[in-house]
């Protein structure tokens, strides 16, 4: 569970935790409730929080395509909203993700291309889709052993423990 992280730990944050905070209306409440109880754990300075750029964008896109599902239709596909491009101005809550990071002081670590060939090879080692490599990847230069995430793919991951909001 997230609220088992130890006080003073450094975290790295993944985007469902981002997700789940802001899409209570879509999502498990429980789930929700752990995750808005996590980051403020985070804005009350007892852990030290990470992400990655790709992270970040990753949590944007998720929370646009949830509004857009709850407002418009729950079987909107990103593809649809893509066709429907006049609907996309009229979504707001994924702007809240940069500011609550901002606002959290979470560092987020730029993605190189060096991060981007090491994604490429920890991808194979682990049979990780690239994302998940990449945050491996990130975790391994920000010397980072701890993640909040409701992904069980970094279970099989030996030198990280997964810190999920169930």
């Amino acid at each position: 569970m997230l609220d088992d992280i130890p006080a003073g730990a450094r975290c790295f944050v993944d985007s469902n935790i981002f997700f789940y905070h802001f899409a209570a209306v879509i999502s498990d409440a429980a789930l929700s409730n752990a995750c808005s109880d996590f980051l403020q754990r985070i804005s009350k300075g007892e852990l030290t929080a990470m992400t990655s750029t790709v992270v970040a964008a990753e949590a944007i896109h998720k929370v646009m395509l949830a509004e857009a599902k709850v407002r418009y239709d729950p079987k909107l596909s990103a593809a649809r909203l893509q066709k429907q491009r006049h609907l996309i101005a009229t979504l707001s809550h994924h702007k809240q993700i940069a500011e609550l990071i901002r606002a959290l002081k979470i560092q987020v670590e730029p993605i190189t291309l060096d991060l981007l060939e090491r994604a490429a090879d920890i991808s194979i080692q682990h049979q990780l889709l690239t994302n998940d490599a990449l945050t491996v990847a990130v975790m391994e230069k920000l010397r980072l052993t701890d993640i909040a995430t409701n992904d069980d793919d970094f279970d099989s991951i030996a030198h990280l423990k997964a810190w999920k909001p169930r």
